[in-house]
């Protein structure tokens, strides 16, 4: 069973989880501010969505004979009311549930929905975290869960506690709008990496759990310093290269960050087609 341990380090605070191989992974929780400017986004397209709506209806409706619309009046606002809710809401329960945990606006800043165990957000406690907007939300501009956020040692709003989810930044990086662009360097290793050849037998013998170790490992791999690159790397390398019955590979025990990225570029599409 994961579990969560805290360190108490501000301004960046930070949520650290230990994995069943016992290796330590630590997330800088997503502040005030930058959930608020991913807000602000999602904000502004609900509300060019919301005008769309409201615009296509008032032409439908108020173009057709009066007549005709004071004896639909009631069912045609009804509709459209209820529209509009399920589509509001709609919104970040199905983006946060099938994306990974991001809406467009968590994407930008580079922040992402996790649960209290490190494992991605699911329908259920999408839907819970969700439906709490209506209290954090109070008494306006979100006051209330702006509130409990500041002062919770992760960061959490009131829909967070109740649904045990925690916003993380993505790769425990800062925000993806702020981030630098990768080196010439980096971008050419890259195109040079060859992804390894996997059996499906080798392919069912990882796990979710092995997914996401390998996944986080190599989303934050630009923020760690080279020991600690080579540190995890050799720890992870040993874990998944037993399973894979990669033990003896070269590549293995000579870059183990190189093995776990090429691992990581054969897996990932069929990971991201199983969501």
């Amino acid at each position: 069973m994961n579990e969560w341990t805290q360190t108490n380090q501000p301004p960046d605070r930070e949520a650290s989880i230990v994995t069943p191989e016992h290796v330590l992974l630590r997330f800088q929780t997503a502040g005030v501010g930058s959930r608020a400017a991913a807000q602000l986004v999602d904000t502004v397209i609900l509300l060019l969505v919301n005008l769309t709506v409201f615009t296509l209806f008032s032409i439908v409706v108020f173009g057709e004979n009066r007549l005709f619309f004071l004896e639909t009046e009631n069912y045609a606002i009804a509709i459209v009311i209820l529209f509009v809710f399920v589509l509001n809401f709609g919104y970040f329960l199905v983006l946060e549930a099938f994306w990974a945990g991001q809406t467009v606006g968590k994407k930008l800043l580079g922040i992402r929905v996790i649960r209290d165990n490190g494992q991605p957000a699911t329908f259920l406690s999408s839907a819970i975290r969700n439906l709490f907007r209506v209290v954090d939300v109070l008494p306006t501009g979100y006051f209330l869960g702006a509130m409990v956020s500041i002062f919770h040692p992760r960061d959490k709003r009131i829909g967070d506690l109740v649904a045990g989810t925690i916003v993380v930044m993505e790769g425990g990086q800062k925000s993806a709008l702020f981030q630098k662009r990768k080196t010439r360097q980096q971008q050419k290793e890259r195109a040079d990496w060859t992804p390894l050849v996997l059996s499906e037998v080798q392919k069912q013998a990882i796990t979710r759990e092995d997914w996401q170790l390998l996944a986080t490992f190599v989303s934050r791999l630009s923020s760690l310093s080279q020991e600690k690159k080579r540190e995890l790397g050799q720890q992870i390398a040993s874990n998944l290269s037993k399973k894979l019955e990669y033990s003896e590979l070269p590549l293995v025990k000579e870059d183990p960050v190189l093995f776990l990225q090429r691992l990581h570029s054969q897996l990932r599409d069929e990971w991201r087609l199983g969501k």
